[in-house]
Parts: C-alpha cells; structure tokens; sequence
C-alpha cells in the first residue's frame, strides 16, 4: 500500500479566500476543478494571486496532495445558501486533463479521503459528499472527471473503503510486530541481578542486563 506525503502551502491570510475560522470538520466533499491540466501547484498560485469570491482546501494531482487552507479552517467551496459546507467540510478537488497521469491523481485522491474518514472516524458513506449532490442545478463535479475515466462516484465511495481497510491491516500489521520490553528488577548488587536473570532465562525469557 503506497504512502503519500501531503504538502501543506498555505494562501496568505489577508486574502478573502482563506476566510479562517477554527473548527472540527464534519464531512469531506469531493469536487474537481473543471479546469484541465491545471496542476495543484498551479492552482495554489492562483488562488494565492489575487482576491477571489471562491477557494478549496486541497488540490491533487498525479504529483501531489497540496494543502492550500488548513483543514481547521473554513473555505468558500460550496453556494452557502444550499448546504453548510463551508462552515463545517473539506473541499478537496481533484486535478485531471490530458496532460495528468488521471489514474495517478486518482489514487491520490481515494488515499486522501480514506485518510481524512481515518483522521475523523467518519463512514465514507454518510460523510462524503460530491459536489453534484449539493448543487445540482449548477455542478456536476467530481462526475465530469471521473465520466472521463470510467469512474463513477459509488464506485469512487467503494474505492476509498477499500482503501481504509488497506490502512487500518497495515496499521495493524505494524502493531502486531512491534516488541514490548518489560523490566523486572533493578539491583545495586549484580549478583542479585544475575540471580534474578537466571531465573528468567530458566523460565524460557530473553534476558539482558544493563548497566546505568
């Protein structure tokens, strides 16, 4: 299972787009920026350019997962008079076009919703949200991406749980492979150590002696 690093970047805060704001976020809406080719980097510089009515707070491509609002912090992504969106979710859009890897950007994309439902014990299937849901007289994202591709967003809804069962094995592999180390006695006397680690070994324990 791949492990992805994500940037954080983030819009300067006197810009409009970056409102700020400091809650716990309840849900994830999956949108894509209508706007092929342009790459995470690119919308970051953007968006970090001049004062604009609209923002996200992430942006991934088939290089990167680039944090450009922090998580914590509100972001205009959503018509505010359809949804409470802005106040309490996480815009993470979706890099696509010719010139981007879309499986690549993809994977990226499912990784990261796994990891947020991970970070905030949310069930993909009640907290995220496509855009085209919360809007849909005006927008069909993630859809006019994933159409493109042969995606579809319950199919794109199994792939993230996929992919936290992915997480949580490996996670639990790791647990299950850490060694614990338990100390039974301290003694001024090495003769009584050696006793005490005779019994232990006798036992069928590894045992060590160390020095202070």
């Amino acid at each position: 299972m791949k492990q992805y690093t994500i940037t954080n970047q983030y819009l300067q805060k006197n810009l409009k787009q970056r409102p700020g704001g400091n809650r716990v976020p309840r849900y994830a809406v999956a949108h894509d920026t209508g706007n092929p080719d342009s790459t995470a980097m690119q919308n970051f510089l953007y968006f970090n350019s001049k004062q604009l009515a609209s923002s996200a707070h992430v942006f991934i491509d088939d290089k990167q997962i680039l944090v450009i609002i922090p998580l914590h912090e509100k972001a205009w992504h959503v018509r505010s008079n359809l949804s409470d969106a802005n106040e309490w979710s996480i815009g993470v859009e979706l890099c696509y076009g010719p010139s981007i890897d879309f499986q690549e950007a993809y994977l990226r994309y499912v990784w990261f919703f796994a990891y947020l439902c991970k970070t905030y014990k949310w069930d993909a299937n009640h907290h995220i949200k496509g855009h085209f849901q919360l809007d849909p007289k005006r927008r069909t994202d993630p859809l006019n991406s994933f159409h493109q591709y042969d995606k579809t967003f319950p199919g794109f809804i199994e792939d993230v749980k996929r992919e936290m069962k992915k997480q949580f094995l490996k996670r639990e592999k790791s647990e299950s492979h850490k060694h614990h180390k338990v100390q039974i006695g301290a003694f001024s006397s090495r003769e009584n150590a050696e006793k005490l680690a005779l019994k232990a070994k006798t036992a069928g324990f590894e045992v060590f002696i160390e020095h202070d």
